[in-house]
């Protein structure tokens, strides 16, 4: 427990990871939970800020998870496109791919940046009076940051994988610089996973198959799996250079590209609807 003055934090925990945070003050106590924090759909209430002053904090808070959101959605549908288009076309997607992977980077770098930011384990968060980024931190014990670390090393492998594929000539050389890092990339996408569905399972206000939230960590477990099976049978022949299963790796990434879309518009579907609270310059908790 940690005191803020009049206020006193105390910490709810899975492990070594917080996953609520309990603000007890004099008018009582206010629960906030670590996922909708972070991602911005529900507010801190700054202390000692007026309601105007709160109005300029949430739609500063509010900023990167619509641009973490837009940015997802345009990658994971340059991931998916290519598996709607003809063979003849198949020259560009490489370079589609190329594309996507740098738009999944920045959404992730994105993500990474209100993990640190929108921490609940930072006793800071609760007293801050103005929207200042921190670009660097280290938040151990915050489950979304862990998410975030590895899904952002998950896309620069993915990064790899899709610059290599416009250069890499020998099959070896394709193993090595296009294969391997689509297989770790997978495993951290899915490792990211996990970390996200550790952060919300005890989250009372999350329910199954009726929340955004649950939606869109399932759907994104759903595109990583399918990503790590599209990754798997994508290897390279040593003697011929072909793609081991090229149909199924082709269809499975198509199928995750699809996966991550619906999650990354899920966001926005989150977000919209919990703006629709903050109507008219009214704090809704």
């Amino acid at each position: 427990m940690n005191g803020l003055g009049e206020h006193r934090l105390e910490y709810e925990t899975v492990g070594p990871f917080v996953t609520h945070v309990w603000l007890h003050h004099r008018h009582g106590s206010d629960v906030y939970t670590a996922r909708p924090v972070r991602k911005g759909v529900r507010w801190i209430r700054p202390m000692m800020l007026s309601k105007e002053e709160q109005a300029k904090y949430v739609v500063c808070v509010k900023r990167i998870n619509y641009w973490v959101a837009v940015l997802f959605m345009v990658g994971a549908f340059l991931f998916t496109i290519p598996g709607f288009l003809s063979d003849s076309y198949s020259a560009y997607f490489d370079i589609i791919f190329c594309c996507g992977s740098i738009f999944f980077t920045s959404a992730a770098y994105l993500q990474l940046i209100e993990s640190i930011n929108k921490d609940i384990t930072n006793p800071e968060l609760f007293r801050t009076q103005r929207c200042h980024w921190i670009r660097i931190a280290w938040r151990p014990k915050n489950l979304g940051y862990l998410s975030s670390v590895v899904q952002l090393l998950g896309t620069l492998l993915f990064n790899v994988n899709c610059v290599a594929a416009l250069f890499a000539v020998t099959p070896v050389e394709k193993n090595i610089s296009i294969w391997l890092p689509g297989m770790l990339g997978s495993i951290c996408f899915l490792l990211s996973c996990a970390f996200a569905w550790l952060e919300i399972y005890r989250d009372r206000s999350i329910k199954a198959f009726r929340s955004e939230e649950w939606w869109i960590v399932w759907v994104n477990i759903v595109g990583s799996i399918a990503f790590q099976i599209s990754s798997a049978v994508a290897f390279y022949l040593p003697q011929t250079g072909d793609v081991f299963a090229p149909e199924m790796a082709s269809g499975y990434l198509t199928f995750g590209g699809g996966c991550f879309f619906i999650g990354a518009f899920l966001l926005r579907v989150e977000d919209v609807a919990d703006t629709r609270k903050f109507i008219g310059g009214e704090f809704v908790q």
